[in-house]
């Protein structure tokens, strides 16, 4: 039972109390004198009274089916039976809160009274007198404004927020009504725009300064609005866009006071309508500059105003607004809009002068990245990337022109070793290819240290690589040889194999792997000669050759590599030497299968693989003769893959492909020679199947129907396929003597599959003798037999159901 006077513990913190307490330690309560006798007495009371309800309150009838056991550890523990388990109830279905209720009134009571004003200035506002017109217009805009504020010191919040927009609305509708009633005399629809939205603008601001405290949400939604209306009112008629930089000035001033106030709404709200505002100054700023856009007028008729305005306002939004995250994306509007102010004279010159002005000042902009205090690099992404968008258009389709002008020499071994690449044209210089793969890998490395810190040599090798990248793509844009053309992507290979020597970790390897990568493009482009795509394979078996000894990445892509580029060197070779294509493929099987038993690795095999399947596949269909090429293919492929397996204990299972490789040699060999029976076929294949099986059942427990039966099967079915058009040859004899020595093996030996293959083939083998025999029988001995069997059938069937069931048992105790 809990005590509510317990005098050890604090009456207020429950903390322990020290002995003779005067003062509790932990919260400094007063624990004597009058006040503190008369807290502890009315504890007292109130223990006295729950114990006196308790004694009071009805025992609850127990749960049917758990009766408390007499003398359990709960008996006695409460004053009361325990309580029943709660019944299920009904789900309550949702209803709307009681909170949302007065929004919901209030909401629908501000639109009814909008309404209602509305209709009063249509219908009933010619029949009151101008005296009568201003009090009305005075008193309910008054009295909704004035009901606004009070309800809200009343804490009244949703039915303030209510009144506010009464207020607000019947503010903009007066205006509409004072200029119908003739009161403001001449007012186009500019000026009243422009009143109008000033007047909101003024009163909800004024709400919102009145409200300070707990600021409304209402006005705060529709002061900056209201100065966007404004704003286009003033506008209207000006040809200049100085109403606007105005607007977005006072947007900005308006977003301050919401940061004063504080007010979120207001903030949010005025910073994205002057967002609107200020988008709208940059068509307004090209449309004055004019076209054609010229230096005297853009720098002389101070044209460039409203650009270098924006660029002003953005780069000034967060200081002025005070909105701290503003700041970063307002630095980096500012230098992307500045960016392009100043580049606007050269944008419609000439397309070459163009692209070198933006790349320029993208340049800057990498520099000022690289620069600039780390809190302010993310601002400058933005004008960086802005102005990389036209050197990155430039560089791409430069990329294009000279792919196709490399690729468009011809096809694959037509061409002498002095060919030049294909003609290019270009719609700028394609000498701006080398200094915009520069600036754009300086680019790269520069976004990078916001990430993570990007060591000298890093940066180096990133340069280094759009350097090369940049001269090699820029040399197919002009009349050269292709042999110029790969041989910088071959040194530009070589470099970065030398450069990695000097580098250590990522980089090392990343400069690894790009120079294997220019080497295939160079192989690549090579093609067309012969000679040059032997020279290129050559040194890239060389590089390849050397990275394959590594542990790391690099050594995997360099044996994927080498068996393809090994494959090609011997076919361009084999080319240039004048070697018969049905030759070429045999080196590349020796060479590369040595290479696998030597190095017995997944990608070097799989590569090796791959590379002669596609080499065998090219010298078979050029052969003369197909048949004894495919034989000489297939012997070789599967006397390698079978030495693997024999080699590598972890290549066991290569034993099949090689094996199946091997009796497909055989099989084309036969066929060419001539050879029809299926025995020369099948029996090696069957003869190799159960040796091993007979090997594997030395120590393996497995069933011989699981081992033996395939190449038992394999050894007899076909030639009792082939015996059925010719019953009584040598071959029937021969298979009849085989099915008789398996059927006693399988008996001595109490193995299950020759048991079983020797008697299933045998009886076929008899049934088929017997076939010519049974036709000849004439048909009333054919029904006599069958009904004697019959009878004897019947009588002895149930001494031969013992025989059965003796005989079942005895197979099913074979191996």
């Amino acid at each position: 039972m809990t005590t509510y006077a317990d005098p050890t513990r604090c009456p207020d913190c429950h903390a322990m109390l020290p002995h003779d307490p005067q003062v509790c330690r932990v919260c400094a309560l007063p624990l004597t004198g009058e006040t503190a006798s008369t807290l502890f007495a009315t504890f007292q009371e109130a223990d006295r009274l729950i114990g006196v309800l308790r004694a009071q309150k009805r025992p609850e009838p127990a749960t049917v089916g758990t009766p408390v056991a007499s003398g359990s550890m709960l008996e006695g523990a409460l004053p009361y039976p325990a309580p029943a388990a709660p019944r299920p109830t009904m789900p309550v279905p949702a209803r709307v809160r009681g909170a949302s209720v007065p929004k919901i009134l209030l909401s629908l009571g501000a639109l009814c009274l909008l309404v209602a004003a509305v209709t009063f200035l249509a219908v009933a506002w010619s029949w009151l007198g101008v005296g009568g017109r201003t009090v009305v217009l005075v008193a309910l805009t008054g009295a909704s404004l004035g009901l606004t504020v009070a309800l809200h010191r009343r804490r009244l919040r949703t039915a303030a927020e209510a009144l506010c927009v009464v207020g607000l609305g019947l503010l903009a509708l007066d205006v509409v009504g004072v200029r119908h009633a003739g009161w403001l005399g001449e007012v186009d629809d500019a000026r009243l725009t422009l009143l109008t939205g000033v007047l909101v603008a003024t009163g909800a601001l004024v709400l919102l300064v009145t409200t300070s405290r707990r600021p409304l949400t209402a006005p705060a939604l529709v002061a900056p609005v209201a100065v966007l209306i404004a704003g286009v009112g003033a506008q209207w008629h000006v040809g200049v866009p100085l109403p606007t930089l105005l607007t977005v000035l006072a947007l900005l001033a308006v977003a301050r006071i919401g940061t004063t106030i504080p007010s979120a709404p207001l903030q949010v709200t005025s910073i994205v309508t002057a967002a609107f505002a200020w988008l709208s100054l940059l068509p307004a700023g090209l449309d004055l500059a004019g076209a054609p856009i010229t230096v005297a007028r853009y720098l002389g008729d101070l044209a460039i105003w409203p650009l270098l305005a924006a660029t002003v306002v953005a780069a000034a939004a967060g200081p002025v607004s005070g909105v701290r995250r503003l700041d970063r994306y307002g630095y980096g509007l500012a230098g992307l809009v500045g960016s392009y102010t100043v580049l606007l004279p050269v944008l419609d010159n000439a397309e070459t002068a163009m692209a070198f002005a933006v790349l320029a000042v993208s340049a800057i902009w990498v520099v000022v990245l690289a620069l600039a205090p780390r809190p302010l690099r993310p601002a400058v992404l933005l004008p960086l990337f802005g102005t990389l968008v036209v050197p990155t258009v430039v560089a791409a389709q430069l990329v294009e022109e000279a792919a196709r002008a490399a690729t468009s020499v011809g096809t694959a071994f037509s061409r002498n070793f002095a060919v030049h690449v294909g003609d290019a044209t270009t719609w700028v210089s394609p000498l701006l290819l080398l200094p915009t793969c520069v600036v754009l890998a300086a680019a790269a490395c520069a976004a990078l240290t916001l990430v993570e810190p990007v060591r000298r040599a890093t940066r180096g090798l990133a340069v280094g690589g759009g350097v090369a990248l940049g001269g090699f793509a820029t040399l197919p844009l002009y009349d050269v040889p292709l042999a110029l053309v790969v041989g910088v992507a071959v040194a530009a290979a070589i470099a970065g194999l030398v450069a990695a020597e000097r580098l250590s970790g990522s980089a090392a390897d990343l400069s690894r792997l790009v120079a294997l990568v220019l080497t295939t493009g160079a192989a690549l482009l090579a093609l067309p000669s012969d000679r040059l795509t032997a020279t290129v394979l050559a040194l890239a078996c060389v590089m390849a050759g050397y990275l394959m000894v590594r542990t790391d990445r690099t050594g995997v892509v360099a044996s994927i590599c080498f068996p393809l580029a090994f494959a090609g060197l011997v076919w361009a070779a084999g080319n240039v030497i004048g070697v018969d294509e049905q030759f070429r493929a045999i080196p590349v099987l020796v060479v590369l299968g040595g290479l696998a038993l030597w190095r017995p690795q997944v990608e070097l095999e799989a590569s090796s693989a791959i590379a002669g399947a596609v080499v065998s596949a090219s010298a078979i269909a050029l052969a003369s003769d197909l048949d004894v090429s495919l034989a000489v293919h297939l012997t070789v492929a599967g006397a390698l893959v079978t030495t693997s397996s024999i080699l590598h204990p972890s290549r066991r299972l290569l034993a099949w492909p090689g094996g199946l490789l091997l009796a497909a040699a055989t099989w084309v060999r036969l066929l060419d020679l001539g050879v029809h029976a299926p025995e020369a076929y099948t029996l090696p294949s069957a003869v190799v199947l159960v040796a091993v099986a007979v090997w594997q059942l030395r120590r393996d427990t497995r069933s011989t129907l699981t081992l033996l039966a395939p190449g038992l099967t394999l050894a007899t079915v076909p030639s009792l396929l082939a015996m059925l058009d010719d019953p009584y040859s040598l071959r029937a004899l021969l298979l009849g003597l085989a099915c008789l020595g398996l059927t006693v093996t399988g008996a001595v030996l109490r193995w299950s599959a020759p048991l079983v293959v020797g008697a299933v083939v045998g009886t076929l083998l008899v049934l088929r003798e017997l076939a010519p025999y049974a036709a000849a029988v004439p048909t009333w001995l054919t029904i006599g037999v069958s009904g004697a069997v019959l009878l004897t059938v019947g009588i002895t069937w149930e001494n031969r159901m013992t025989d059965v069931r003796r005989a079942s048992r005895y197979v099913g105790a074979l191996r």
